[in-house]
C-alpha cells in the first residue's frame, strides 16, 4: 500500500536506467545510420573533389573560345544528353532531389556521373550557372544508390540516405558542414524543417567536408573583407534592404519558372538547352561590350563578387551585372541546361547589396554585399536557418551575424513563400504519417540481429 502511494506521488512507476536513457533505441539508431552516414560522407566528398577537378579542367579547355560563343557548346551538350535519354541532367537538380526526398524512387546509377559531367561542361563553357545545385542531386543519387546496395528498400529509410547524401555534397562543395546539414533538413519545405535525423545528416556532412578539404584545402569560398560594427542606427535600413531583397528574389523565381513553362509549351525537349544558351550568349555579348573584362555574368561569378567588393565599380555596371545574371540564369536553367542557381542567387544578392551600400553606406559596401547574398539566397530557397549558418561558414564574417539575421528574416517572410524549386511542400503536415522510419525500442534483445537492424521497423511518427 505504501509503495503504491509512493508511486502515485511521483507520477507513475519507477523507470529503470535502461528505459530512462533509451539505450535500446540509441543502440539500434547508431548501428543503423552512423556507419552509413560516415560512408556516404566520404564517398560524397570524393565525388565533390572529382566534380571540382572536372570544372577546372573544363574551364581551362574552353578558355580559348570567346565567352559569347562558348555557352552554346554547353547548351548543345546538354541537349544531346537529354535527346539521348539522360533526362536526369536537366536544370539545377535540387527540385529532383526534393522530389526524391518526398517520394524515393530508383535513379539510374549513371545519374551522379552524367550530372557531374554535364554541369562541368556547362560551367566550363561560361553558362551563368553554379555547381551547388547539381551537387545536391549528385549527393541524393549517391545516398539512394548506397542505401539500396546496403539493403534498405523502404521509402522511410531511403529518404534518410538521400538527405544524408544531399547534406554531404552541399557541405563539401561549400566547405560548410553545418550549413550543408541544415540545408538538407530545410530545403524540402517552404515553412518548415526536418531535424529528427539531424545527427546523421551532420555526420555525413562533416565526413564529406573533411574529405574534400583534405584534398582541396581549407580556403573559404569568399575571402573579401566585410568588417562591420553593428548599431541600432542600421536597423531601419536593414529592414528596407530585406524588403528589396525579397522583391528581387520574387522576380528571380518568376523569371525562372516563367521561362521554364514557356519553353515546355512551345519548344521540343531537345531544343530547350540550345535556345536557353543562345539567349545567354546574347546577354554575355551585350554585357561584355559595355563592361570591362573583369566584369562578366558568365560562369560561377565568385571572382566577380570579390572584384566588385574591392574595386570602385560604377553603379550602372553593377546593375547590368545584377539583371544580366538574373535573366541569364533564368534562360539557361529554364532551358534545362545542367547547372545550379544557388551561385546565381549569391551573385544577384551581392550586386544588389553593392548598389544599396553605395547609396546609403559607401564605406560599408562589402558588408551589404554579404547581407544581400544571404537574404536573396534565403528568400529564393526558403532556407533561412541554413543560409544564415552557411554564409557564416563560407566567409567567416561572424561580426555580421545580427544584421544578417535581420535581413534574412525580413526577406524570407516578405517573399511570400516564392521558390526557385518545384516540389517544396509547405510544412511537415503535408507528409504521410510514415514519412520517416522510427527504430523500434520494443524489440527483445534475443531478436536483435543484423538482418532485423538492417531493415528496421517503420512505426508511425509521434505527434509534435
Amino acid at each position: 500500500m505504501g509503495s503504491q502511494q509512493k508511486d502515485a506521488n511521483i507520477g507513475g512507476p519507477i523507470q529503470s536506467l535502461r528505459e530512462l536513457f533509451h539505450f535500446s533505441h540509441f543502440t539500434h539508431f547508431y548501428r543503423l545510420y552512423v556507419p552509413a552516414a560516415l560512408l556516404i560522407g566520404v564517398v560524397c566528398g570524393l565525388f565533390m573533389v572529382a566534380f571540382q577537378v572536372l570544372i577546372e579542367l573544363s574551364i581551362l579547355a574552353f578558355s580559348i573560345i570567346p565567352t559569347f560563343i562558348a555557352p552554346l557548346i554547353g547548351g548543345l551538350f546538354s541537349g544531346l544528353l537529354i535527346y539521348g535519354g539522360a533526362r536526369e541532367i536537366e536544370g539545377s537538380g535540387i527540385s529532383k532531389a526534393i522530389e526524391l526526398t518526398h517520394n524515393p524512387s530508383h535513379l539510374h546509377p549513371r545519374t551522379s556521373v552524367t550530372k557531374m559531367v554535364a554541369t562541368s561542361v556547362s560551367i566550363g563553357t561560361g553558362n551563368p550557372v553554379g555547381r551547388e545545385g547539381p551537387a545536391v542531386l549528385i549527393g541524393a543519387a549517391v545516398g539512394n544508390f548506397l542505401g539500396r546496395r546496403l539493403g534498405y528498400h523502404e521509402d522511410s529509410h531511403l529518404r534518410v540516405f538521400i538527405m544524408m547524401g544531399s547534406a554531404a555534397c552541399t557541405a563539401g562543395i561549400y566547405k560548410a558542414p553545418l550549413g550543408g546539414a541544415l540545408f538538407a533538413s530545410e530545403s524540402p519545405y517552404r515553412r518548415d524543417a526536418r531535424l529528427g535525423y539531424f545527427v546523421p545528416f551532420t555526420l555525413s556532412a562533416i565526413a564529406s567536408y573533411l574529405t574534400f578539404t583534405l584534398i582541396m584545402g581549407l580556403r573559404p569560398l569568399l575571402d573579401f573583407e566585410t568588417a562591420f560594427e553593428f548599431s541600432l542606427v542600421y536597423v531601419p535600413f536593414l529592414l528596407v534592404f530585406g524588403l528589396v531583397c525579397a522583391a528581387i528574389s520574387v522576380l528571380f523565381s518568376v523569371s525562372l519558372l516563367s521561362t521554364r513553362n514557356l519553353f515546355r509549351r512551345h519548344l521540343p525537349d531537345w531544343s530547350d538547352p540550345i535556345v536557353g544558351s543562345l539567349l545567354a550568349c546574347l546577354i554575355i555579348l551585350l554585357t561584355g561590350a559595355l563592361l570591362e573584362p573583369e566584369l562578366t555574368v558568365a560562369g560561377l561569378g565568385y571572382e566577380v563578387i570579390s572584384y566588385v567588393a574591392s574595386a570602385n565599380v560604377p553603379m550602372l555596371a553593377i546593375l547590368l551585372l545584377l539583371f544580366g545574371k538574373l535573366f541569364g540564369s533564368s534562360f539557361v536553367v529554364g532551358g534545362r541546361i545542367s547547372g545550379g542557381v544557388l551561385a546565381s542567387s549569391l551573385f544577384v544578392g551581392a550586386m544588389l547589396g553593392s548598389v544599396f551600400g553605395m547609396v546609403f553606406f559607401p564605406g560599408e559596401v562589402p558588408a551589404f554585399m554579404f547581407l544581400g547574398m544571404g537574404s536573396v539566397l534565403a528568400a529564393t530557397t526558403n532556407t533561412p536557418v541554413a543560409t544564415t549558418v552557411l554564409l557564416l561558414e563560407i566567409s567567416h564574417s561572424f561580426d555580421l551575424l545580427i544584421p544578417l539575421i535581420i535581413c534574412i528574416c525580413v526577406a524570407y517572410l516578405a517573399s511570400g513563400g516564392s521558390s526557385l524549386y518545384e516540389g517544396q511542400k509547405v510544412t511537415r503536415d503535408d507528409e504521410e504519417p510514415d514519412f520517416y522510419a522510427k527504430i523500434s525500442t520494443n524489440t527483445p534483445e534475443a531478436d536483435v540481429s543484423p538482418v532485423n537492424l538492417k531493415h528496421g521497423e517503420v512505426l508511425p511518427e509521434e505527434s509534435e
